[in-house]
């Protein structure tokens, strides 16, 4: 069945966990970059320091702005200073402040790569957002960048919106309902490309 043909409200519950969270495991491999999806939460920074003092990368791009005005200092600003408490040095540290969600993280970091490395030189990203956001990050990236790229998925530490217990928090909940039904309509939209899923 393709994407664009489910039914948000037929699903199953183990039917979004496969859709949403997939089940990629993080293959280990060097990245040329980390990429770091907007947000606010702190679990993504620890990822991304982690995955940098793990030397599976030498830079790491925060993305994220202002949310539509909902902030008054850019999400990626906020990454950035988090990291740098951590000992990441500044010279290692890539931020792009200007989008206001996941297409446009994307759209507005591959001209970051560019200005920095040259997007022809770039052949594997390492890949950081929320656990559920999986399957619309990865087509993001997928829909709008050079095909020649390769992306590792290394998801934030999420306790309580895991595959195995998103449904048993209210909050995680009501974050996995509205993300398959977003995916869905970006998708019939033509924003994300349209894939075959076997659910």
């Amino acid at each position: 069945m393709k994407l664009s043909e489910i039914d948000a409200n037929e699903l199953s519950r183990e039917q979004i966990t496969k859709i949403l969270f997939g089940n990629e495991q993080d293959n280990n491999k060097q990245g040329d970059c980390i990429f770091v999806y907007g947000g606010r939460g702190i679990e993504r920074v620890h990822k991304a320091v982690d995955l940098y003092k793990q030397q599976r990368a030498n830079y790491i791009l925060f993305s994220g702005g202002l949310k539509y005005g909902k902030y008054t200092y850019p999400e990626a600003a906020t990454m950035r200073d988090k990291a740098l408490e951590m000992g990441i040095p500044i010279k290692a540290i890539l931020t792009e402040e200007l989008s206001n969600n996941t297409k446009e993280n994307a759209i507005s970091s591959l001209f970051t790569l560019e200005n920095k490395f040259g997007i022809h030189t770039i052949k594997h990203l390492l890949v950081i957002s929320v656990p559920w956001h999986y399957r619309r990050g990865m087509l993001s990236l997928k829909t709008y960048y050079p095909k020649w790229i390769n992306y590792t998925w290394c998801p934030a530490s999420y306790m309580k919106c895991q595959p195995d217990n998103w449904w048993q928090y209210p909050e995680s909940y009501r974050y996995v309902m509205k993300e398959i039904a977003n995916l869905v309509k970006f998708v019939r939209e033509g924003q994300l490309m349209d894939i075959e899923l076997r659910i």
